[in-house]
């Protein structure tokens, strides 16, 4: 695969924007745009601030906490874990198209805010696409015959602090919309100290086969 960086934009001297291209058999196979921008506000805006507070839930290993240690993992060896409220084998009963998971690197070196950023990136693929379909009751691993197709196809982060991948990282998750096989999925990523550290949408392509009746949907 050839990777090609097209172009460096400067806005003022604040803001960077960087267009990646990736080429597979001389063809475009992904583009990604990245903005950057330095996180050291004026100071005069810096008491401007707010954020969605993290929902009141407990930490995996608290005493009251909902969550286990999702013993499947994530495809291809994933390095994280994970914690769930609901197995993949739960799926299979209609829900609203909602969860809440708990991601933590295993690799507990240190590692740059730049590196830390990429884990968190890595970190937003994971277990979204099923929020899409869980409201038919359709699970990941194995997938049914009848879910054709299901992958993303477009994705947005806003990183708004710094987080230590090495400690737990609870991502909230909704699908706001399902229709003509395409999902949106919204996700808020808090840290362990409840800081609102990343924004994430990310729209998912859905093929269900259309011979095949599926429960009716639970929103």
């Amino acid at each position: 695969m050839l990777i090609r960086i097209i172009e460096v934009d400067c806005v003022g001297s604040r803001i960077v924007s960087r267009t990646v291209q990736c080429f597979q058999d001389e063809r475009l196979a992904m583009q990604t745009v990245c903005s950057f921008i330095a996180q050291k506000a004026q100071d005069f805006q810096a008491q401007f601030k707010h954020q969605t507070p993290m929902p009141e839930i407990e930490q995996p290993g608290a005493g009251n906490s909902a969550f286990m240690l999702d013993p499947q993992g994530y495809p291809n060896e994933f390095p994280v874990k994970i914690w769930v409220t609901e197995l993949d084998s739960d799926l299979v009963t209609p829900a609203p198209a909602k969860q809440r998971i708990w991601l933590e690197s295993p690799d507990k070196r240190t590692h740059s805010e730049q590196f830390q950023q990429c884990i968190l990136a890595l970190f937003t693929d994971v277990h979204f696409t099923r929020v899409i379909v869980r409201p038919f009751g359709i699970r990941m691993a194995p997938p049914p015959r009848h879910l054709r197709k299901i992958v993303s196809i477009d994705h947005h982060i806003w990183f708004h602090q710094s987080v230590d991948p090495r400690r737990p990282i609870l991502v909230d998750t909704e699908c706001k919309q399902l229709g003509a096989g395409r999902g949106v999925v919204q996700s808020e990523m808090y840290a362990h100290d409840r800081r609102l550290v990343a924004t994430v949408v990310q729209e998912g392509r859905v093929e269900i086969d259309p011979h095949v009746r599926l429960p009716s949907p639970k929103l």
